[in-house]
């Protein structure tokens, strides 16, 4: 009898031995978000680039003209690989070579290259993924030609499993503004998630009116119903830009002074001089 109460308890204590350990045993963590800032022909060898979560090779080549201060076309290497040759990229100098290395919470990871030239333009800077041993373009950077130009990239930051952007642009619509678009990872696919942005920056004072240089109809919603409209010389207030996906649309938001807000359709080409949508709008040459 004893025998048997004495091997019940061992089975007992067994038990909540291993059901102790299983509570104390700590699940795999989630990736963390995190963005790492890298610099040109500097050869890292510690980070993850291909997304198998083992160390690559990792290098962005550039020469450098000391005569004046300028970089001219990169190359990438992974892994001792060329994915990016000279004749793919850019003008042919650039001020310096930005890059980053952007890692999701998911694990996925990717690479930003912006190389500024005069004006702070950025031709053919992306955000890049690396799959079947090539960098394919998962964000295109200067795809803004339709919202206006001089387009350049002030900020890339990671937030989850989203990509954030913030750009600065001299839009057709109101010349030179700010704002962001956040980027988030569909099917394998990196797609626009803003469409509706905040304007960070504008050439007009936080809060300020702006005149209305026209006549413009005023809708509830980008490609809704129309409310009312704004009419020549009237002010109002500006805060939102709306973007689709495809950069093709251009909406603002507006709070009319002592009437109602709404959305103005923007621009997607210079309209001309002298018939900018508001008076106070100046464009950069």
């Amino acid at each position: 009898m004893k025998t048997k109460n004495f091997s019940k308890g061992i089975a007992a204590a067994l038990f909540l031995l291993a059901m102790g350990l299983f509570i104390a045993m700590p699940s795999p963590a989630a990736a963390k978000a995190q963005t790492n800032t890298l610099q040109v022909n500097k050869t890292y060898t510690k980070y993850d680039v291909t997304g198998d979560k083992k160390a690559d090779t990792f290098l962005v080549s550039a020469p450098w003209d000391d005569r004046y201060k300028t970089y001219g076309r990169y190359e990438v290497f992974i892994n001792g690989k060329k994915v990016i040759s000279a004749k793919d990229n850019g003008a042919n100098f650039s001020y310096d070579v930005k890059i980053q290395r952007l890692e999701l919470n998911s694990g996925k990871v990717y690479l930003s290259i912006v190389a500024p030239i005069d004006n702070g333009d950025i031709p053919k800077a992306a955000v890049y993924q690396y799959k079947s041993g090539k960098l394919k373009k998962a964000i295109d950077l200067d795809a803004m030609d339709k919202i206006g130009y001089h387009n350049s990239v002030r900020n890339i930051s990671v937030s989850g499993n989203q990509i954030r952007v913030t750009y600065w642009e001299a839009s057709h619509s109101l010349g030179a503004i700010s704002f962001r678009l956040d980027y988030q990872d569909k099917s394998g696919k990196m797609v626009q998630k803003t469409t509706k942005a905040k304007l960070l920056e504008t050439s007009q004072a936080k809060g300020a009116y702006w005149t209305a240089n026209r006549t413009m109809n005023v809708f509830k919603s980008p490609g809704g119903k129309k409310i009312t409209t704004l009419k020549t010389g009237k002010k109002a207030k500006i805060d939102q830009i709306y973007i689709n996906a495809k950069h093709s649309t251009v909406y603002l938001h507006v709070k009319i002074k002592g009437g109602k807000s709404g959305w103005v359709k923007g621009l997607t080409k210079y309209p001309g001089s002298g018939k900018s949508l508001f008076k106070e709008v100046v464009y950069a040459g």
